[in-house]
């Protein structure tokens, strides 16, 4: 089967990943048509082997030779007091040597759309974009590509391109994070190390056991096989995606090598036209590259699943006798990749300067002519030199990208004369110096995926929501919370009140009795809006709701859903949750053009948030259980069976630490939180206070609600203070 959508644009990226210089060339070798690499900050593998300047610009150079592309990932959460660590590295000029940036932080793109307006911008999966409202707030604010989540559908995808005709990356193979990417805290709060930072320590790939499971066996069920769409590439690229992308920074040149060439075989194969048809030797090739628990299609094709997941197994295979050259030697040059041939041509007259002139022609049709000259040829004294002697300087090309040979060179030479081997070699390399530079595909001229100047959306800074401060608001996920916020506050105990917000759900389910109580209550009511948004959710009732004035405003938590209410209601009160990161004040400046009110970031010490003091963010958690993980796979789908009723399970580690796990069936979904919950002092000074209730029962939430708003004895509740002293890595 050929790919309709290839025969309209001619050509797809095939993406390839590099943590480090072997990776980069092994890349090239294999035929990839851009690599993807990180500095030595702000990448979200931060412990790869990751690039010097130095090397960046080598590889740039390689690359561009070759018609290629290079992106660099700028991918992790930025903390304000790193603003100028950011501004130096954007001005050390390797970000103008790229393609690219692949972006999760908000404040970090507005930094180099600011500052570096020629440079194309990148959201990245971090972002957990699902839809085409998202995709359209990005694009209107100057990104010209999406990374969207890993978890979204074929359809899903074909919508986003349908409706913002933005470029589409997506992920064809390699390792899968349980938890939509950008909104997983469970290494953070277990480790202090961020996933947002780049330092994963991955406990979705620790053994667990549901504690409804008798037999107490411990099993994998937060470990998803790696990825590998072979058998569905044409599907892929008929959804509107442009670029292929490959998983694997953390891993070898060898993988790198190995499973771009069987990508490229196959994607050339779609490109000509030819019936498609998969050779099972390459799945079986692939299943042996430094792979976990065999392989899945991903999301593509189903929303969730138990043969997704490893289950019995954490651990990668990898089979002894793969065929692929493990020997990473092999790629410690450009000499792996195959050389450009180049054509020669010297001339060498007695009085006049050497000269010499390149010429070469790449498979992609381009063509580039180099130049040099040297110094004046002069009579022979003693010992003349020849026709072999300057040929032979001329094929030693070392570790470069090109090649010649014999019949591709011609020397116009005078007999007697003299020119030393030294002048010869500067010659080669001036020239050859000359030829690269015209050779390359600079950024700024490339045409196959152009990034053209947007501006600004025509959007305001809004006004914020409280005009005092020391106030506190409450968010309920079950009805019967509600009932004792409205008995407290008719009791005169909850006097600081400034709102609640309902978990979505509660409107929509059909027995949900929370609206009859909102009515009689006079507290402002907002909506909180699911934790991730997909094509399908009904949140018409919500907006009925909010037209009929039920409800006053939005807590929003996808950019999905901030795109789409702010076009819905361009006046609406929006305050946006704790996952639209704002790390710093820049991303706070830039969701002022749509939200009133923000929230602080959970990952942020104490002392990180008094740096943000002067900033919108108004709304702070002090206590609740935090997510963990938001994911599209279920665990009780994986471990028992799907009920379709929402309610909670329970999964314990191997430390005896339990786990609550929401099933939210309205969205299918989970939320894994931690095993305790959050609970800090209270900051009257410039702040919103949150109290979050989760699965707390009657007596729980009043001891709660009335040591924050009345000052009693702390409740006796085993729990953390987070990260209120330890800023995470």
């Amino acid at each position: 089967m050929a790919s309709e959508f290839i025969k309209y644009n001619k050509k797809t990226e095939l993406l390839a990943p590099a943590g480090s210089k072997e990776s980069f060339y092994a890349a090239m070798s294999a035929g990839a048509d851009a690599v993807y690499m990180a500095a030595q900050k702000f990448g979200a593998r931060a412990y790869a082997g990751n690039f010097t300047d130095e090397e960046i610009a080598e590889c740039a150079d390689v690359a561009h030779m070759y018609g290629k592309k290079i992106y660099l990932t700028v991918n992790t959460l930025v903390k304000d007091k790193e603003l100028d660590d950011l501004y130096r590295f954007a001005e050390s000029g390797v970000c103008d040597l790229c393609d690219g940036l692949i972006i999760q932080d908000l404040g970090v793109a507005s930094f180099f759309r600011e500052n570096k307006p020629n440079i194309p911008i990148h959201a990245s999966t971090q972002m957990s974009v699902t839809g085409p409202y998202a995709a359209q707030l990005l694009k209107q604010n100057g990104f010209s590509r999406i990374v969207p989540a890993r978890e979204i559908s074929f359809e899903e995808i074909r919508e986003i391109y349908d409706k913002t005709g933005m470029e589409i990356e997506c992920f064809i193979h390699g390792a899968m994070c349980y938890s939509y990417s950008g909104q997983c805290l469970f290494s953070s709060i277990l480790g202090g190390r961020s996933g947002n930072r780049g330092r994963c320590a991955q406990p979705c790939r620790l053994p667990y056991r549901l504690s409804s499971d008798k037999s107490g066996e411990e099993k994998y069920p937060l470990s998803l096989k790696d990825m590998c769409t072979l058998e569905i590439l044409p599907e892929i690229i008929n959804s509107g995606v442009c670029s292929l992308k490959v998983e694997g920074r953390m891993k070898p040149a060898e993988y790198v090598y190995g499973v771009i060439s069987i990508y490229r075989k196959y994607l050339d194969l779609i490109e000509s036209g030819k019936e498609y048809s998969i050779d099972k030797k390459d799945l079986e090739t692939l299943s042996k590259l430094y792979v976990r628990g065999n392989l899945s299609h991903g999301y593509y094709d189903r929303h969730n699943g138990k043969d997704m997941v490893t289950i019995s197994s954490h651990g990668y295979k990898s089979d002894s006798e793969d065929t692929t050259d493990k020997d990473n030697n092999r790629f410690k040059s450009p000499s792996c990749i195959p050389h450009i041939k180049v054509n020669f041509s010297a001339f060498f007259k007695k009085g006049q300067p050497a000269s010499l002139n390149a010429f070469c022609e790449t498979e992609d049709g381009r063509q580039a002519y180099g130049y040099s000259e040297g110094e004046i040829v002069m009579q022979a004294q003693r010992t003349a030199i020849g026709r072999e002697d300057i040929i032979k300087s001329l094929k030693k090309l070392g570790n470069t990208v090109f090649s010649t040979e014999d019949d591709l060179i011609t020397v116009d030479i005078e007999s007697d004369i003299f020119y030393s081997l030294k002048g010869i070699n500067e010659l080669r390399r001036a020239c050859l110096s000359d030829l690269s530079e015209n050779l390359k595909v600079k950024p700024d001229n490339n045409e196959r995926f152009s990034c053209k100047s947007l501006q600004n959306p025509e959007t305001k800074a809004l006004p914020a929501l409280n005009d005092e401060t020391g106030m506190y608001s409450i968010l309920f996920n079950m009805v019967s919370q509600v009932y004792v916020i409205h008995k407290l506050y008719d009791d005169g105990e909850l006097a600081k009140i400034c709102r609640l917000y309902a978990d979505e759900a509660l409107f929509l389910d059909e027995n949900s009795s929370v609206i009859d109580v909102i009515k009689s209550i006079s507290i402002p009511v907002f909506v909180a809006m699911a934790h991730i948004r997909r094509k399908g959710d009904d949140v018409s009732p919500i907006c009925s709701l909010y037209d009929e004035g039920l409800i006053k405003g939005f807590l929003v938590r996808t950019l999905e859903d901030l795109s789409f209410l702010r076009d819905k209601y361009p006046e609406a009160p929006i305050i946006t949750d704790y996952n639209l990161y704002t790390y710093n004040s820049k991303a706070s400046e830039f969701l002022d053009m749509y939200s009133g009110d923000h929230t602080y970031p959970l990952e942020l010490s104490s002392s990180e948030c008094m740096d943000l003091s002067e900033t919108r963010n108004t709304e702070k958690v002090v206590y609740g259980r935090v997510p963990l993980m938001i994911t599209a796979n279920c665990i009780r789908k994986t471990l028992k069976s799907c009920s379709h009723k929402a309610g909670f399970e329970t999964i314990i580690d191997r430390k005896g630490i339990a786990f609550p796990v929401k099933c939210d069936c309205l969205h299918c979904m989970n939320v894994i939180y931690n095993s305790v919950p959050l609970m800090i002092p209270a900051d009257s000074d410039n702040v919103t206070c949150r109290i979050e209730l989760t699965d707390e029962d009657d007596n729980k939430c009043r001891s709660i609600l009335r040591y924050y708003n009345l000052g009693t004895a702390e409740p006796e509740i085993p729990h953390t203070t987070g990260w209120l002293n330890r800023p995470v890595m």
